[in-house]
């Protein structure tokens, strides 16, 4: 063959290659990804292994706000992926703005590879699942090794109770300096996790509440909080503010001896250069644990999305293979608490495990105040019960003002809810839902 015969045959051959029959067409999918550099770094470099497998590109958009969300769902231009929070998706399915995830999953193997609580944390009142969580973790009580050994005392275990905590936090506070310096509380607990504490206090509360409810075991948990700081062996709010420093920093620097927060807690392992342990919260005598576990949100899919089996396939590959989100605590066949042990081999004998596997265990969900109410009147009642909050806490107001509020901003919210239920465009099993808690509402003030 002439050497202008072998150009031909090729020229053919790549010509045939490219011909509209034989090219695959790949499916675009959009995912509203966390606007974080180190995170969208990481999934670029994936992406192009996943595209190749499957056939489906997947496009990053930088999360901008849920204002934003609301203005591309508004211009017909949602993405195909993109997180809600407990408190919208409900909201967002009564529209018909988000997929039933069932209606893309039969068949697949992922939901019986899920831990129970994290299909029913998606699941709305309509029985629909419109939500897979990417993310869960518990908290406990990080503390400093040595300090303890300094001041002769034992580290806690799972079987402390409250009052064990406030002895420890009593003989670890420090006064300061003549000078002002120097000085240490015994322990630090943000607001924020007064919640999960009213768990371990026997508060049973409802998944969605419509209403404010503060059960008694809250009040008390409440006026034991405030204590802490009232006795000196907790700084208050306002004092952390001076401070200036994230609670991390005041664990590491010894301000605080003992201090909650999230379990894991990747800045927080990062940081500490001192030895350090973590214990689950402490028990309530006469109560049994129950644990706190974030179920604040997930990874839904638009109702508008061109191909639904393509984003079905993205989500599961974000969730369950994406490295940057590895090991995901969501899947129960995988040894999460190995895996960030792994990672960080300091974790090994710190109390890690113990903390994690009790939360599984003993799981009391998620009673922040954030994600306690449901999608028709989280908003309503939290603009009015925040600035209550803030002033308890920042010993402004007693608790008892607290509880004194709670029957007039529910009436508030019975009036906006009424409105809700007239609201023609939620589907039906929504407003059924809505109409019945209102008709509900109405017999019990008459008894």
């Amino acid at each position: 063959m002439t050497r202008r015969a072998r150009w031909l045959a090729a020229g053919a051959l790549v010509l045939s290659g490219c011909s509209s029959g034989d090219r695959k067409e790949l499916q675009e999918v959009e995912y509203n990804c966390p606007a974080n550099a180190v995170e969208i770094a990481v999934l670029q470099r994936e992406i192009s292994r996943f595209e190749a497998d499957s056939g489906i590109r997947i496009k990053l958009n930088p999360f901008s706000g849920q204002d934003k969300l609301y203005a591309m769902m508004a211009a017909g231009k949602a993405p195909d992926i993109f997180y809600t929070s407990s408190t919208m998706r409900d909201r967002l399915a009564a529209e018909d703005r988000i997929l039933d995830l069932r209606s893309v999953s039969r068949g697949d193997s992922l939901p019986g590879r899920l831990w129970p609580h994290v299909i029913e944390n998606g699941t709305s009142v309509d029985g629909g699942w419109y939500s897979l969580g990417n993310w869960e973790f518990t908290c406990g009580v990080y503390y400093r090794k040595d300090l303890f050994s300094e001041a002769g005392l034992s580290p806690p275990d799972s079987s402390w109770t409250w009052d064990d905590m406030v002895s420890l936090a009593r003989k670890l506070t420090r006064p300061p300096n003549p000078d002002g310096r120097g000085g240490r509380y015994g322990i630090f607990i943000g607001s924020h996790f007064v919640e999960a504490l009213e768990l371990m206090n026997g508060a049973r509360l409802p998944r969605e509440m419509l209403l404010l409810k503060i059960p008694a075991e809250s009040a008390d948990l409440y006026r034991r909080y405030i204590a802490l700081m009232d006795e000196g062996i907790m700084p208050d709010l306002l004092r952390m503010q001076a401070l200036g420093m994230q609670p991390a920093q005041l664990l590491e620097n010894g301000k605080v001896a003992m201090l909650v927060e999230a379990v894991p807690n990747q800045s927080l392992i990062e940081a500490m250069t001192e030895p350090w342990g973590v214990a689950p919260l402490p028990r309530f005598p006469g109560k049994e644990p129950a644990y706190f576990r974030s179920a604040s949100g997930g990874l839904s899919i638009s109702a508008s999305t061109r191909d639904p089996a393509a984003a079905w396939k993205a989500l599961k590959w974000i969730v369950t293979q994406a490295s940057t989100y590895q090991p995901t605590p969501v899947l129960r066949d995988i040894d999460f608490a190995g895996g960030w042990e792994k990672r960080y081999p300091q974790l090994r004998g710190n109390g890690f495990r113990q903390v994690w596997d009790l939360s599984l265990k003993h799981n009391g969900g998620d009673p922040r105040f954030f994600v306690r109410f449901s999608s028709w009147t989280s908003g309503p009642i939290l603009e009015r019960l925040q600035p209550l909050l803030d002033q308890v806490w920042a010993r402004k107001k007693p608790v008892d003002s607290l509880l004194a509020a709670v029957p007039a901003i529910n009436s508030e919210v019975r009036r906006e809810l009424a409105v809700m239920a007239g609201t023609t465009t939620l589907k039906p099993e929504f407003r059924e839902k809505i109409e019945q808690a209102l008709k509900e509402m109405h017999d019990n003030s008459a008894l």
